[in-house]
């Protein structure tokens, strides 16, 4: 007999953690999110560790968890590539298989996913998140992507913009109160958090603003933009993020952005929807990209 838990404890923990929220990982299990819950809190028991933060809106794999849905998640797609080669053509017309960059998946996908699902119960939506690259050629049940930074440079897939993004300065109110980024005396106070994988720089952001970048001021760094935020909203200095990732900590103000309105934030475009050319007008291809477009636009930069 296989030494392994409840399969229904690992699928949920599986559709949480790819979702980052139990209410997601309900709708898409068709489960109540206290079967979920439940189901976790007795995995958590099992493994006798905590496999996630709880926050309000959200969760957060604690690092025992991010380590549990690194193995088994291969698992669970292995499974569904096998299942998909049986399904008949039908079904596998209404799964939708999305993969995403990992903080815009996390910061705002996340929140929104729960309108398209209701407004689409036939599609089945499935999305991953990582900072790979994405191969159309070889990830033959991809359908969509959205990238991070550039588009990917391929023959025979299609990229949008999915608009502009301001790229802005943001702290903790009780750092910014204290550091004034115009001043180079404040450098010996002065925290800059790097984004490792932004495209956008700190030494843009100062030479937009007509200001000299400091020197030998401290800069650790994040390969997630999300993390960046976490650590500006905690008191960590100053991260030079998208507000994308920082709606709802600027909303509460956890962030203020420096200046208070007189400096300028970069505005770019960040992220892109990737298709092949050629499934462009499959149903459920022209249904998502028609929500998330629209939900683009509600959403003006903040």
């Amino acid at each position: 007999m296989r030494q392994i838990p409840s399969l229904h404890g690992l699928r949920a923990f599986e559709s949480a953690a790819r979702l980052g929220s139990f209410l997601l990982a309900s709708e898409e299990l068709h489960l109540t999110p206290s079967a979920i819950s439940h189901q976790i809190r007795t995995l958590e028991k099992h493994f006798g560790r905590p496999l996630f933060i709880r926050h309000n809106r959200q969760v957060e794999l604690t690092l025992e968890g991010q380590r549990l849905f690194t193995k088994i998640t291969g698992a669970f797609d292995s499974i569904e590539a096998a299942c998909t080669e049986f399904a008949p053509r039908s079904a596998k017309s209404q799964r939708l298989s999305l993969h995403c960059a990992p903080s815009f998946a996390s910061k705002w996908i996340s929140p929104r996913l729960t309108t398209f699902m209701r407004s689409h119960p036939a599609i089945n939506i499935r999305v991953t998140a990582s900072a790979d690259p994405v191969d159309f050629g070889r990830q033959e049940g991809l359908d969509l992507a959205i990238s991070y930074g550039k588009p990917p440079a391929a023959r025979g897939v299609s990229a949008e913009p999915l608009g502009f993004e301001l790229i802005a300065a943001l702290a903790a109110p009780q750092v910014a109160s204290k550091c004034d980024l115009t001043k180079p005396t404040m450098t010996k106070a002065l925290v800059l958090i790097e984004s490792a994988v932004s495209p956008v720089r700190w030494s843009d952001w100062f030479a937009l603003n007509g200001l000299s970048s400091p020197k030998g001021v401290e800069r650790p760094s994040f390969d997630r933009g999300a993390l960046s935020v976490a650590a500006a909203a905690q008191g960590l200095g100053f991260a030079l993020e998208s507000t994308r990732f920082a709606e709802d900590e600027i909303k509460s103000g956890q962030l203020v952005r420096a200046g208070r309105g007189h400096l300028r934030d970069v505005r770019r475009e960040m992220h892109f929807l990737c298709y092949r050319t050629a499934q462009r007008d499959l149903k459920k291809i022209v249904a998502f990209r028609r929500w998330l477009l629209a939900a683009i636009e509600n959403d003006a930069p903040m």
